[in-house]
């Protein structure tokens, strides 16, 4: 029973998943599906299905993450540099590198 608490309290991470860290500015021609990127926020707005969009942009190149209800993360707030682990996708409708849904996050200093 202990350990089921202490699975519970953990980040959303998959256990044994391993996830490639990819600059920002490479996710969208990233081979990788089970991606770690860093970047600023630069806009944040919560849909009508419950999933937050988040922007990152580090002046190279601009991706969002969506945070889905099914794994509540915190969302971060605008200005904030965040690290996020989860499931990379080029969004055909929009044209633009996701990662959806995020599995990981968290607010960092720096992307270093």
């Amino acid at each position: 029973m202990i350990w089921l608490l202490l699975v519970l309290a953990q980040p959303a991470t998959v256990p044994g998943r391993l996830y490639h860290v990819v600059a920002l500015e490479k996710l969208a021609t990233s081979r990788w599906t089970h991606v770690e990127v860093c970047g600023p926020v630069v806009y944040r707005r919560k849909m009508e299905d419950g999933d937050y969009h988040i922007t990152l942009d580090n002046g190279l190149a601009r991706m969002v993450v969506e945070i889905i209800p099914a794994i509540p993360l915190d969302p971060p707030k605008k200005g904030q540099r965040i690290r996020v682990r989860g499931i990379s996708r080029w969004d055909r409708d929009h044209g633009w590198p996701e990662v959806h849904p995020a599995e990981y996050l968290e607010v960092v200093e720096s992307c270093q």
